[in-house]
């Protein structure tokens, strides 16, 4: 086991009895109740989701999983709602551990107030066509892609704003110069730049300098055009 690290990356390793707290209990667990516990705590990380989700936020093949996600419904540990998105009334499902959040949340108590940046790999995405199917968002990530081929560019960081997926920049650092380039900026279809919306991008974007310790910002490709200018402005 990993014993400690250096500097974060070089790892340290022991043996396992050296390491693990003797309180940790090591019984092995069949393969069916690990595949519960992994089904379990996707659950809990997605939020809502529909059934099919689970498999693909925990990495594992449907087939064995059936029976097991079938026997959580069953058991009300997966207990379905019904939940509007994009003006579709859908069938989704919420581990019951959630149900108190959730009921915040419909009761107002709970606002979103946060504006970041996600990166491609986030586990917000990890649930195919999810992003899609709540919030009208189809993440893509094209660094594998020819040139020709991407929409959006190479590495594009999807912008979260309070509780809405508005758009998208594809950034690259110049280290030497200090200035990051952002490739191609991009809002979403029906999506106005208004002052709300650039004051926190314009926030969440001054921390993403500071981070990369860049001191410049430059705007190859804004689309609209008036959302980088005003960005620019706003910084």
């Amino acid at each position: 086991m990993i014993a400690d690290r250096v500097n974060n990356f070089q790892r340290l390793y022991a043996l396992a009895e050296r390491v693990l707290p003797a309180w940790v209990d090591t019984t092995p667990l069949s393969p069916d109740e690990a595949r519960r516990f992994c089904l379990e705590q996707a659950a809990r990380g997605l939020g809502v989701f529909e059934l099919r989700h689970l498999t693909f936020y925990a990495y594992m093949r449907s087939t064995p999983a059936r029976a097991l996600v079938k026997a959580l419904v069953t058991e009300g540990a997966l207990v379905e709602i019904q939940g509007a998105a994009l003006g579709q009334t859908r069938a989704w499902f919420v581990h019951r551990d959630h149900l108190p959040l959730l009921q915040q949340a419909a009761d107002g108590d709970l606002q979103p107030q946060r504006t970041t940046f996600l990166a491609p790999f986030d586990s917000f995405f990890w649930a195919a066509d999810r992003d899609q199917r709540l919030w009208g968002f189809e993440q893509r990530l094209e660094c594998y892609k020819p040139a020709a081929q991407r929409v959006y560019g190479y590495f594009c960081l999807p912008i979260l704003h309070r509780d809405a997926l508005v758009g998208r920049f594809d950034p690259r650092l110049d280290r030497q110069t200090g200035v990051l380039h952002l490739n191609a900026l991009y809002l979403e279809p029906g999506v106005a730049p208004d002052d709300a919306l650039v004051t926190d991008v314009a926030a969440a974007l001054r921390d993403f300098l500071a981070w990369h310790g860049a001191t410049g910002l430059h705007i190859q490709k804004s689309d609209p055009v008036a959302f980088g200018d005003k960005l620019l402005g706003a910084l």
